[in-house]
């Protein structure tokens, strides 16, 4: 952060950020990959967000995570990052998007809301996680990636999700 510079980000502001990436989504499309009963696993490197984490990483585990991460890096909270930075408010409402989906009652649709509503956070506690040398923000990010590749919905969202996030820069 520079001098006294803050960003605001505004609940409303985090919300916009999170339904980004369901229209991001919405034009690279969902569909495709119909889930299956097999899981896959990855061969990435150790330090990979996208290895390490127990397969049935769940909503709960992974918002205890971050809580977890809050309290015991208060740093985190003056965090920015390409102009973003989560409040606990602010974080919160990401994640019930995260967890509940956007205002639809298709079912493709809400998978992809709810998916794609994980990504900012996921980016955001990885980035810091890189940045500032905290494995805890790794970790919270990776746990959050396992809960939301494997959201239930008619697609396997997986891949979307790992794809979009390689293009932010998360390996």
């Amino acid at each position: 952060m520079q001098g006294d510079r803050r960003v605001s980000t505004r609940p409303r502001s985090a919300f916009v950020l999170a339904l980004f990436g369901v229209l991001l989504v919405g034009a690279a499309g969902c569909g495709g990959n119909k889930k299956s009963a097999a899981t896959t696993t990855t061969t990435a490197a150790a330090d990979s967000l996208f290895s390490g984490v127990e397969p049935g990483a769940t909503f709960a585990d992974a918002r205890t995570a971050i809580r977890g991460l809050y309290a015991q890096h208060p740093e985190i909270r003056n965090f920015v990052y390409q102009d973003v930075y989560y409040t606990p408010s602010s974080r919160d409402q990401v994640l019930s998007v995260c967890r509940h989906g956007g205002p639809t009652t298709n079912a493709r649709e809400r998978e992809t809301s709810r998916v794609f509503g994980c990504a900012p956070l996921i980016f955001f506690f990885y980035s810091f996680g890189k940045r500032k040398h905290v494995a805890a923000s790794t970790d919270a990010a990776r746990a959050l990636y396992v809960y939301a590749a494997r959201i239930p919905g008619p697609y396997n969202a997986q891949p979307q999700l790992t794809s979009l996030l390689r293009s932010w820069g998360v390996r």
